[in-house]
């Protein structure tokens, strides 16, 4: 893990069959864990950094650098501030017309 807060052994099992952010983009989860970790991508074999969301709702998870810059930050939030967090799942076009995700405390 390069950066977690309150994410557990059973999150990171978890993670491994976690769902997309892609899938829920447009809806709020309420965040208990949060980490930022690195995984070897199947098709290139190169190491990404992936973010991993423990919820109430389910684990979820994102490669999007965007998705990832903010769950950097909200990890940063959740350890000063509050133990779990709503979170809104949005998305964006880039002006190449690419799709990423962002993440908004609500």
């Amino acid at each position: 893990m390069l950066k977690s807060y309150n994410f557990s052994k059973k999150d990171e099992i978890n993670s491994v069959s976690a769902t997309p952010l892609q899938k829920v983009k447009g809806n709020t989860l309420t965040v208990t864990g949060a980490a930022i970790t690195t995984r070897i991508d199947e098709d290139t074999k190169e190491e990404r950094q992936v973010a991993l969301l423990a919820t109430n709702e389910g684990t979820f998870t994102s490669i999007s650098a965007t998705a990832i810059k903010g769950l950097d930050l909200i990890i940063d939030y959740m350890t000063e501030e509050e133990s779990s967090v709503k979170v809104k799942v949005n998305s964006s076009k880039s002006n190449a017309g690419r799709e990423f995700i962002t993440l908004e405390l609500v």
